[in-house]
């Protein structure tokens, strides 16, 4: 503990430190903290040299007033402690001050992944399958697995909030494996030529027992390695690059194809797609939703295609909306996609059964 002029510090443990400051309750209250925050951010971020080495650390605080945030030690530790939350939530290196919509949020994060936990263990969450089509005869050639929570109290739950929560809690495995079980189930006699995509994280996608665990779910469900395909995104590719590159070997070597999801967001180079050699392309959404509109994006298009064709890949167009913009897509050459102009994404027994239309439409041609 050091005590002076402002205040006292002292070290709560391991990296966690609490102030507790003297400020007159006077209109310039928290514009003085603010400026004490700022100061006491800028110093700790200040290099550390300590003979051939360069040492940087950073913090993020959190700051509760009294007595508005707390009459005692407890609450006002609780209160400063959300606030320092938010702000690593917002990139860390800075401060936020407390307000109590902090901790309404923080309660309803705790009962999200409650239920989430509980979904997981009883298999509440359930794939649904949006089509992947050939674009030159628009027939099916595969579905994408996307999960689908449908929860008692919210309805469907946005897959972008709670997946990134199943990663953030260590579910996210957990959560592969439960999906891709019944994926397996429901399309394990739609046809040895329709293949399924699984999205992988990155985190995932640098696992070494990645491979591993998927083999283990496809023999238990007698579902053909060749007929998997699993998608993963650019970020993947940066941190560990021989990790992603062992991971993809892998795959490849039981029979499992990868596409590069998302292309042209991320951090991908030549190099790596030299390197890699993945299975596919994928277009983002957000060029292929304003190719029409937006020459950039339509420019970004085309040299993905012209990439792709270079190097020997399909690409699959996500997002396809209308029928213009798979004109267009078809006019440059592009193999496949995906959308809401062909299908939104579908449980399992409309999935079938569109396919089985399909089927019957072409065999009637």
């Amino acid at each position: 503990m050091i005590s002076g002029r402002e205040g006292i510090v002292a070290r709560l443990g391991g990296d966690e430190f609490a102030m507790l400051v003297r400020a007159p309750n006077d209109p310039d209250r928290q514009e003085k903290i603010a400026s004490l925050a700022h100061r006491v951010v800028r110093s700790i971020r200040e290099p550390i040299v300590t003979g051939a080495l360069t040492l940087e650390v950073g913090a993020s605080l959190g700051i509760a007033l009294c007595p508005s945030d707390g009459q005692n030690a407890e609450g006002l530790l609780h209160a400063a402690d959300l606030a320092m939350y938010r702000a690593k939530q917002d990139g860390r290196n800075t401060f936020r001050f407390f307000e109590h919509s902090m901790d309404v949020a923080l309660r309803a994060r705790a009962a999200l992944e409650a239920d989430l936990r509980a979904a997981v263990t009883l298999g509440n969450i359930a794939p649904f399958y949006q089509p992947l089509v050939g674009l030159d005869v628009q027939d099916i050639y595969g579905f994408e697995i996307l999960a689908r929570w449908p929860h008692a109290e919210h309805g469907f739950v946005p897959p972008d909030l709670f997946i990134p929560l199943a990663e953030q809690i260590g579910l996210i495995d957990d959560l592969m494996a439960l999906v891709l079980r019944q994926a397996c189930r429901d399309a394990r006699d739609w046809g040895d030529e329709i293949r399924l995509t699984l999205n992988i994280s990155p985190a995932q996608f640098q696992d070494p027992g990645l491979a591993t665990r998927l083999l283990a779910i496809l023999l238990a469900e007698q579902f053909p390695p060749s007929r998997l395909e699993v998608e993963v995104t650019e970020s993947a590719l940066v941190g560990n690059f021989q990790a992603a590159k062992a991971t993809l070997e892998a795959l490849h070597g039981l029979g499992i194809k990868v596409a590069l999801d998302d292309f042209g967001t991320g951090y991908s180079s030549l190099y790596h797609l030299r390197e890699l050699k993945f299975d596919k392309l994928k277009i983002d959404r957000s060029f292929v939703q304003s190719m029409r509109e937006n020459q950039e994006s339509e420019k970004i298009v085309a040299a993905v295609l012209s990439l792709a064709r270079s190097l020997g890949m399909p690409a699959v167009a996500e997002g396809i909306e209308d029928g213009l913009t798979m004109s267009c897509l078809v006019d440059r050459g592009c193999q496949f996609g995906q959308g809401y102009y062909f299908s939104k994404a579908l449980p399992a027994a409309e999935a079938k059964r569109t396919l089985n239309q399909e089927r019957t439409s072409l065999a009637c041609v």
